[in-house]
C-alpha cells in the first residue's frame, strides 16, 4: 500500500457534563481499538486513591501549572467546578498524533480552545473530531452523579449548573451521543470513528 494510501490517525475529543461515561468510553476505546491512547491531561486536583501520575493524569502542583501556563505549554486549559484547573499540553497531542489515534476527555471550555489552536494546527484541524455524549435526561445525569459516591448537596448543584450549560453547546460537535447503555454509547462511538476516518481519508 504506498504511503499516502495508509490510514490517518484521527483525534477523538468527548465532552459532556460529568457523571456521563466518557471515562469509560475513553478507556474501553483505547482497551478495544488497537492503535488508539488516551490523552493524558494535567490537572492541579490531587490524585485520587489508585491514580498514578503519567498514567492517570499529570498530577501539578499550582506553580508547576502556572510555569506551564507561562511558557505556553497548553493546548487548553479551565478551572473546573470552580475549584481545580484541568489542562492538555501541547506534547501529549502534537508530539504522538502523527504515530497513533487520540482520544481526550474534555470539559466543554477545552473544546473550544481545542478549535481556536486547530485554526493554527493544521493536523489538528484535519484529524480532530468532536463527539458530546448528552445523558438522557438531566434527572437521570443527577442520578449518575449521587451513585458515583457521597456528593455534597452544593457539589451536586453545581455539577448540575454545569450540566446545563454544557448541555447548551451540544448542537456545535460533529456527532453527538444520546447516552442510553453503556453498550450502546460505545457502539454510537464506534460508528462516530468509523465516519470521521472515512472523511479523513
Amino acid at each position: 500500500m504506498p504511503a499516502n494510501a495508509l490510514p490517518k490517525t484521527v483525534l477523538i475529543i468527548l465532552a459532556g457534563p460529568a457523571g456521563v461515561g466518557k471515562s469509560t468510553l475513553c478507556e474501553r476505546l483505547v482497551n478495544e481499538v488497537p492503535g488508539f491512547e488516551r490523552v493524558i491531561t494535567a490537572t492541579t486536583r490531587p490524585p485520587r486513591i489508585g491514580e498514578a501520575h503519567g498514567r492517570d493524569y499529570y498530577f501539578l502542583t499550582e506553580a508547576q501549572f502556572d510555569a506551564k501556563l507561562a511558557a505556553d505549554e497548553f493546548l487548553e486549559w479551565a478551572c473546573v467546578h470552580r475549584k481545580y484547573r484541568y489542562g492538555t499540553l501541547k506534547s501529549a497531542v502534537m508530539d504522538r498524533l502523527p504515530h497513533v489515534s487520540l482520544i481526550a476527555n474534555v470539559d466543554v471550555q477545552g473544546v473550544r480552545s481545542f478549535r481556536a489552536a486547530a485554526t493554527n494546527q493544521p493536523v489538528l484541524q484535519e484529524r480532530m473530531v468532536t463527539i458530546f455524549v448528552a445523558p438522557d435526561s438531566l434527572d437521570v445525569l443527577r442520578e449518575r452523579l449521587q451513585g458515583r459516591g457521597p456528593v455534597s448537596d452544593e457539589e451536586l448543584s453545581r455539577r448540575m449548573q454545569s450540566a446545563e450549560f454544557e448541555l447548551a453547546e451540544r448542537n456545535s460537535y460533529d456527532f453527538v451521543i444520546h447516552s442510553a447503555s453503556k453498550e450502546q454509547d460505545f457502539r454510537a462511538l464506534l460508528a462516530y470513528w468509523e465516519q470521521a476516518r472515512r472523511k479523513i481519508k
